[in-house]
C-alpha cells in the first residue's frame, strides 16, 4: 500500500474537504498544529534518557504506537499546510536535502555532530552556485 507524497496530500485534503474544515484553517492555524503535534512528540521523550529510550520503543509496542501516531500528525500537517499554500511538498523536500548535501558536505563532517547555521552558510554562498 505504498502511496507518494501527492498521494498522501490528496487524502489528507480529501479528508478536510469532507469535513468542511478548510474555512477555519489557515496557514498560520495549520503551522501551529505542526508545531503542536511535533510536541506531542517529543513529549514522550520528555526527561527520558535517549538511549534507553531507543531501546525502550523496540521493546514496548504501545510506546512505539504512540511515537507513530504523534509522527502521523506531525505528517498530517505538513501535507495540509502544502496542501493550503498549493505548493508540491515531496519538491520542497528534495529541494531543501539538495541544500543540505552542499550545506553538510559528507567529506567535512562524517562522524561529526555539527551544526552550521543556515543564514550564515547562505550569506557565504551569495554569488556562487544555485543549490
Amino acid at each position: 500500500m505504498e502511496k507518494s507524497v501527492r498521494e498522501l496530500t490528496e487524502v489528507a485534503k480529501n479528508f478536510i474537504n469532507e469535513r468542511d474544515w478548510r474555512q477555519f484553517q489557515t496557514s498560520k492555524d495549520i503551522a501551529e498544529d505542526i508545531s503542536v503535534e511535533a510536541n506531542e512528540l517529543l513529549e514522550l521523550f520528555l526527561w527520558k534518557d535517549g538511549k534507553e529510550m531507543d531501546r525502550k520503543t523496540m521493546e514496548d509496542k504501545e510506546l512505539l504506537q504512540k511515537i507513530k501516531n504523534e509522527t502521523a500528525d506531525v505528517l498530517f500537517g505538513c501535507l495540509a499546510i502544502s496542501d493550503h499554500l498549493n505548493f508540491d511538498l515531496e519538491e520542497a523536500f528534495l529541494s531543501k536535502m539538495k541544500q543540505l548535501e552542499k550545506r553538510y558536505d559528507k567529506e567535512q563532517v562524517k562522524g561529526k555532530s555539527v551544526k552550521i547555521d543556515e543564514k550564515e552558510w547562505l550569506e557565504k554562498q551569495q554569488g556562487k552556485t544555485e543549490f
